[in-house]
């Protein structure tokens, strides 16, 4: 098949589109000792599509994750979208997106939709760091890729490296630093890391401060309005049940972790805007919840909370 007919099917749906040699892919993978998985599809689709920057600030009663969350679950959205574009075909196919064993930004790279930032992002010509990524796996052999030159880099740049609070950036990239890996890790958040903090869910520093991202991230498709639940009460992290918490926010990407993370995540926040409003419910919740990275982290911050009344 024609790589340039595969990268048309895709590019009225998605901003950016690449098809690769899987071959390609799994040598590099190898060659930069990536842990992946054997792929038995010969071509790779990789595909971007952008969302906006909408940054909003924590209240008193409701606080906000990472605007990349903001809208509908962007994991559906992109499957949704390569869904829709294969129906008419006739191809035997896999998709990955978010949640697999395979490394799309290396996949992206090879596909020509952007560079690989020192922010650990790939960096698009007209989208900045705005994009989601997903990858399709096709069982059709193509007679060379199709990939769009990138020559831009980030030079000497350092304002992600220098903005990023807990120098996660420093020295390359430390994954277990990173505000976005702690803070939606199953576990107890040390002193620093609760100081660090500032989103209910993920971390937008690096790529607020981009320079590559100036006039960027203004592209909304519709599945990336807003729908009132990026504003996430605190009355209902600490009341609702699981289910009921579920099923009022559903289709909300910062829901992949559970509600119980969630809550860990606004006790540290109210920790730090000296929030003792909901002292009495985050007692409650400790009567309820044995999970020790939550009842650790909880306990000590709660016996700060008190001291503030």
């Amino acid at each position: 098949m024609n790589a340039k007919t595969l990268y048309d099917m895709f590019s009225a749906s998605f901003e950016a589109v690449g098809v690769i040699d899987t071959k390609t892919y799994v040598e590099e993978a190898n060659k930069m000792h990536r842990d992946i998985p054997e792929v038995i599809y010969p071509t790779m689709v990789v595909l971007g599509l952008a969302y906006p920057k909408r940054f909003m600030k924590h209240t008193k009663t409701h606080l906000y994750p990472s605007f990349y969350t903001f809208g509908s679950d962007y994991h559906q959205v992109l499957k949704s979208r390569m869904e829709s574009v294969l129906k008419e075909t006739d191809l035997s196919y896999a998709l990955a997106v978010d949640n697999h064993p395979h490394d799309e930004r290396l996949a992206a790279v090879l596909g020509g939709l952007g560079f690989f930032g020192k922010n650990q992002l790939i960096i698009h010509p007209e989208h900045g760091t705005y994009m989601f990524l997903g990858i399709v796996f096709i069982d059709v052999k193509i007679d060379k890729p199709y990939v769009l030159e990138v020559t831009d880099d980030c030079g000497t740049c350092r304002k992600c490296i220098d903005a990023c609070p807990t120098h996660a950036l420093d020295e390359g990239y430390d994954m277990n630093k990173c505000m976005s890996h702690f803070n939606q890790s199953k576990r107890d958040l040390t002193d620093d890391e609760v100081d660090a903090n500032y989103s209910l869910f993920g971390c937008d520093i690096c790529q607020m401060v981009c320079p590559k991202n100036i006039k960027k991230g203004v592209l909304t498709h519709p599945e990336f309005m807003l729908s009132g639940k990026e504003a996430v009460s605190i009355l209902d992290l600490f009341q609702d049940s699981e289910k009921v918490f579920r099923e009022k926010y559903k289709d909300m990407s910062y829901l992949w972790k559970g509600k119980t993370i969630l809550m860990r995540n606004a006790v540290c926040l109210l920790y730090k805007q000296n929030n003792t409003l909901y002292n009495d419910l985050i007692e409650a919740s400790l009567e309820k919840l044995t999970t020790p990275w939550y009842v650790e982290t909880t306990t000590r911050l709660l016996a700060r909370l008190k001291h503030m009344e």
